[in-house]
């Protein structure tokens, strides 16, 4: 296994796990004025199997760029023997609430999705994110609503006048997707609110929902399992994205049609929490459950990571995501670059920024960026076009997305990850890609974007990231 200190491949200003895996982003939230990242964690396991016991990691700070790993918060015990799985935070009282899944996963033979599995709602407290109570099961798999299989989890949590609300996903007998509310007056008891689904079935499982306000606008966020793919979209193994909703939370609600939060490759499991400042922000997991395509990092003895922070705000109905203004803190070497010329990156770490002329935003037009040897991205006849090749996609091929125009692009490119924004960010593409970097890490990055305004920036790492460099 190689030192992850001499891998190029370890990123510059994203977090991802000091070692072994990482997948859902989990308990995020600001308190106190510290900001807490919480997260799937596996500590010395980049490559985890069908029962892996995973825990929790947890990155803190004052901001969202000094963060600085804190360890792991809990371990599994009893009630969440076979895994502490995912969950939310509140603050409140001063504390911060933490409530998660516990997992228990029987031996024998059984189908583990209507036998052989438990999942407990689990809570745990902490003033400070460093010392943690005692975990309080708040209710478990004989307490759901009987028509649901063994499949329940992920609690968010959230107030709204004054009550308390925790939305769980859930896969029930029929083999459709459903979210179910609870409504609480001091987090502790619960009562079922309500069963929401979709009058057809839209997929098979909805896991790790949230519930929140943007702009004006209440939306549900999930990750449906199960749904067919088609042309332009649904073409990850799995699902992640939201519904617009109309109507009150406390009785029915109209859905309008399901939008992806992100159309490349490696992208699931968002969360998203409202800072001190009231902003809404998103943090999602760069990786895909069971995907089928290659992480060669997990030789090298880790796995995955998380998007940047996004902040979220709303445009003609749909929800945009862009990275958090603070990161603009990490540039350095500022460039115009030419819209038929290159930029060079040292350590491979970027942040780019295009305006592209009216002109181009007729049908006909298009435009090629070209990242190292083995990523295109491209746009032609309304269609934005994420191509990769070789080893840098180890799997990974194309996505496609419809677009009318593109405006825009925000491209950050850091090492192994590469984060895309569209349109002021109503367009979005995240992927995993493995370089090989010339010598001293450097990235060549190709522009063939005739009329366009481009300018670049080298990125710093992350404090907590130095390290690697």
């Amino acid at each position: 296994m190689m030192s992850s200190e001499k891998d190029n491949w370890r990123l510059a200003y994203h977090l991802m796990p000091p070692d072994g895996w990482l997948n859902d982003p989990n308990g995020l939230c600001q308190a106190n004025g510290m900001y807490h990242i919480y997260f799937q964690y596996a500590p010395n396991t980049p490559a985890p199997d069908g029962r892996m016991a995973r825990t929790w990691g947890h990155y803190a700070g004052p901001d969202l760029v000094h963060l600085q790993f804190e360890g792991v918060p809990f371990w599994p015990e009893t009630a969440d023997r076979d895994g502490c799985y995912s969950g939310s935070a509140v603050v409140h009282d001063g504390e911060i609430d933490l409530f998660y899944t516990g997992n228990i996963k029987h031996t024998g033979d059984y189908d583990y999705i209507r036998d052989g599995r438990e999942s407990n709602t689990i809570l745990v407290k902490t003033r400070d994110g460093k010392k943690y109570g005692e975990k309080k099961v708040l209710f478990g798999t004989k307490d759901y609503p009987e028509h649901c299989t063994r499949h329940v989890r992920d609690p968010k949590v959230w107030q709204e006048d004054g009550v308390w609300y925790m939305v769980l996903g859930a896969r029930m007998d029929d083999d459709s997707g459903a979210l179910l509310f609870y409504e609480s007056g001091n987090l502790i008891d619960w009562k079922l609110l309500k069963i929401v689904s979709t009058a057809k079935p839209f997929g098979y499982m909805w896991e790790c929902p949230d519930y929140f306000t943007v702009g004006g606008q209440s939306v549900i966020s999930l990750c449906p399992q199960g749904v067919e793919s088609e042309e332009f979209r649904y073409e990850n193994l799995y699902q992640a994205g939201y519904f617009p909703v109309s109507g009150d939370l406390r009785g029915a609600q109209s859905f309008k049609p399901f939008r992806e939060w992100d159309f490349g490759f490696d992208f699931y499991a968002p969360q998203t929490f409202e800072d001190e400042n009231g902003r809404r922000i998103l943090i999602g997991w760069s990786g895909m459950p069971d995907h089928p395509y290659e992480n060669p990092t997990a030789e090298r003895g880790w796995e995955n990571a998380l998007t940047v922070p996004r902040l979220l705000g709303l445009r003609g109905g749909v929800v945009t995501q862009m990275p958090v203004p603070e990161l603009k803190e990490l540039r350095t070497k500022e460039q115009l670059i030419n819209p038929e010329g290159k930029l060079l990156l040292s350590y491979a770490a970027g942040d780019v920024e295009v305006r592209f002329p009216e002109y181009r935003f007729i049908e006909t037009g298009s435009w090629k960026i070209e990242i190292g040897d083995g990523v295109c991205l491209s746009y032609f006849n309304q269609i934005l076009t994420l191509n990769m090749s070789g080893k840098a996609g180890r799997g990974r091929v194309e996505r496609r997305v419809r677009a009318e125009k593109i405006t825009d692009a925000r491209l950050l490119i850091d090492r192994s990850m590469l984060e895309f924004y569209f349109n002021g960010g109503e367009i979005v593409m995240t992927s995993h890609y493995f370089p090989e970097l010339k010598e001293d890490s450097q990235l060549e990055v190709r522009f063939d974007c005739s009329g366009a305004e481009i300018t670049a920036w080298e990125m710093k790492p992350l404090p907590v990231n130095e390290q690697y460099f």
